[in-house]
């Protein structure tokens, strides 16, 4: 059983009481929602982040990365501490207790007086995500992303030498539900490059608009302009998108069984 169906187990409960703040780490996560619904509001958006967090045999590895899933930062470790009334996380040198309620982990009042130097500080975590406090004291809230499993299809610049289309196939292209982005074709493919990024959408009142899954497809040279995207229902486990020149379908991970489209049965 994955973490992250422990999580969801746990909050059916009415409760995290059964997942430990070192289980319940584990993640990817990023504050994509905020920081675009904030810059869409005219306001100043969050500067835009994304932490993989593993588990190791001596504790956790903590990564900053881009929305590609490439580090950007060097990792640093973590270690979870349980207590009898609170837990701790220790992040390289700097210690920081938590207080464990019925809805995750709240920053503690009780805290050490080490002056910890960094560029930001997790101050909560709970199945749904972290809250982070940057150095300069604003503090963004990150969600957990769920992994996404894609193919993609685009046709090449030539044709086949009788005339009918040629197309690159890929498959099992990994990217996440919270901005994650992959790309596809370029250099020698015969195809120009393609952004494919997902994102589950909660709206903000007073938009009217359902929570949805969304299936953006960007060129690299307008990373923040779509070329095109498709949409489903926020409760939807997979998200197709055919603009003739190019197909995309992408999958929650272990949402249902892994597509049978390959390179040799796709028609186009």
């Amino acid at each position: 059983m994955s973490l992250t169906s422990l999580s969801i187990l746990a909050l059916a409960a009415g409760s995290q009481s059964a997942v430990t703040l070192d289980q319940q780490l584990p993640g990817i996560y990023t504050n994509e929602e905020q920081a675009y619904f904030e810059k869409d509001a005219g306001r100043t958006p969050p500067p835009w982040i994304a932490l993989k967090i593993e588990s190791q045999d001596n504790g956790l590895t903590i990564t900053r990365t881009d929305a590609f899933g490439k580090p950007v930062a060097s990792p640093q470790t973590g270690l979870v501490t349980s207590g009898a009334e609170r837990d701790s996380l220790t992040v390289d040198n700097c210690t920081r207790n938590f207080d464990r309620t019925d809805a995750g982990w709240t920053f503690s009042a009780v805290q050490n007086r080490m002056l910890c130097n960094q560029d930001y500080q997790i101050i909560g975590v709970s199945a749904e995500g972290l809250k982070l406090r940057f150095a300069d004291g604003t503090e963004t809230q990150l969600k957990r992303a769920r992994p996404v499993e894609c193919w993609a299809a685009a046709k090449k610049t030539e044709p086949k030498a009788d005339g009918s289309p040629d197309w690159l196939f890929v498959r099992k292209l990994s990217l996440h539900d919270q901005g994650g982005r992959v790309m596809i074709g370029g250099e020698e493919s015969g195809t120009e490059p393609l952004i494919l990024r997902m994102r589950a959408v909660y709206w903000p009142k007073p938009s009217t608009n359902r929570p949805s899954m969304v299936l953006y497809v960007h060129k690299p040279d307008n990373p923040d302009r779509a070329v095109s995207y498709s949409w489903a229902d926020i409760d939807a486990s997979r998200v197709g998108l055919n603009l003739r020149w190019m197909q995309a379908s992408c999958t929650i991970k272990g949402a249902e069984r892994a597509s049978d489209v390959t390179g040799s049965n796709f028609r186009g």
